[in-house]
């Protein structure tokens, strides 16, 4: 399913868009090395982190979008970062667990 599927059939907010990419798994963590180490590219990254490091993190990463879970925001620096660099960034009000269970859901994955 692509970035732009999920968002529209989720309900999640869209707060930055980027390059149409399909979701083919996701990942759920905050500990940034651990996501470097081992989130798969193309994933839909689930977290509650949000500051300028997680748009650089997505980007090495080359996930397929970010979902900031429990109503979490992208801050100022991180939004206009994800929005330079052309990162989907999306906002759900779940929590990460309830979060991952509709990208299962919908995606497949």
């Amino acid at each position: 399913m692509t970035v732009s599927e999920f968002a529209e059939k989720s309900g999640y907010a869209v707060f930055t868009k980027g390059e149409e990419r399909t979701i083919e798994n996701g990942y759920c963590g905050d500990f940034l090395s651990n996501i470097i180490s081992r989130a798969p590219e193309s994933c839909c990254w689930l977290t509650v982190m949000n500051n300028v490091n997680v748009a650089a993190v997505a980007t090495l990463i080359d996930c397929a979008c970010i979902v900031l879970c429990e109503g979490t925001e992208p801050d100022e620096a991180f939004f206009s970062r994800a929005k330079q660099l052309g990162i989907w960034v999306l906002g759900a009000n779940e929590n990460v667990f309830e979060a991952s269970k509709k990208v299962a859901a919908l995606c497949g994955v």
